[in-house]
């Protein structure tokens, strides 16, 4: 990723260009050095010539935005486009960051009791196996948690979570696979995702963690 930087009388402006990825953390360090301070300023992000951002991506644009809430800063994300702009659709990011231009996208549907869980029969190489309905999203990180450590405790050589059934996922929801993914590596354990479909399956290849998809 190409990062520029330009001042303005009222902050700072920055340009981005390429792919946002793991790789790309150093070269995002000035936005967050901004978002930093000091109180009032505005520091905006031109995402016009951004053409992709996986899980990871999405992680540095939410760690910006606590830092510049926390400070006093106002972070603005301009003009996000094609992938991106797509990414931030099915993740409901547009909920939580300073968009330029509100991304239009479908409603989401209302929310049906959350999260549901089924214990399905373990797999043949003994690794459990869950499935999951219904939307994971932040209010469900309590119940999602709870799920995980049953099936860690549970042992197997894989974590085998289905999601045919999960109709919506947000960018909270992919931030917690990526913790049950580091959860399941400290236990000697892979996390496997099975299923996918629709918009999930769509979040998950666009944030680059379709790599956990089996196939």
């Amino acid at each position: 990723m190409d990062i520029q930087t330009f001042a303005q009388t009222d902050g700072l402006r920055f340009s981005l260009k390429g792919s946002l990825s793991f790789r790309d953390k150093d070269a995002f360090s000035p936005i967050l050095n901004a978002a930093n301070g000091p109180t009032g300023q505005i520091v905006a992000v031109d995402l016009s010539e951004l053409e992709n951002v996986d899980s990871f991506g999405i992680g540095l644009f939410l760690l910006a935005n606590e830092q510049a809430a926390a400070a006093g800063v106002r972070l603005h994300l301009l003009n996000p486009r094609g992938n991106v702009a797509r990414v931030f659709e099915l993740a409901n990011l547009e909920a939580v960051l300073h968009l330029s231009k509100p991304i239009a996208h479908q409603p989401v549907p209302a929310r049906r009791g959350g999260i549901g869980f089924r214990r399905l029969p373990d797999a043949a190489d003994g690794s459990p196996c869950a499935g999951f309905s219904g939307r994971l999203v932040f209010a469900e990180h309590g119940n999602f948690q709870e799920i995980i450590e049953t099936l860690l405790g549970a042992g197997g050589p894989r974590m085998v979570l289905d999601l045919h059934e999960l109709e919506f996922m947000d960018s909270a929801g992919l931030s917690m696979i990526m913790i049950a993914r580091e959860e399941a590596e400290s236990r000697n354990m892979e996390l496997v995702l099975r299923n996918p479909r629709g918009p999930v399956a769509q979040l998950l290849s666009l944030s680059a963690l379709d790599f956990m998809v089996e196939v």
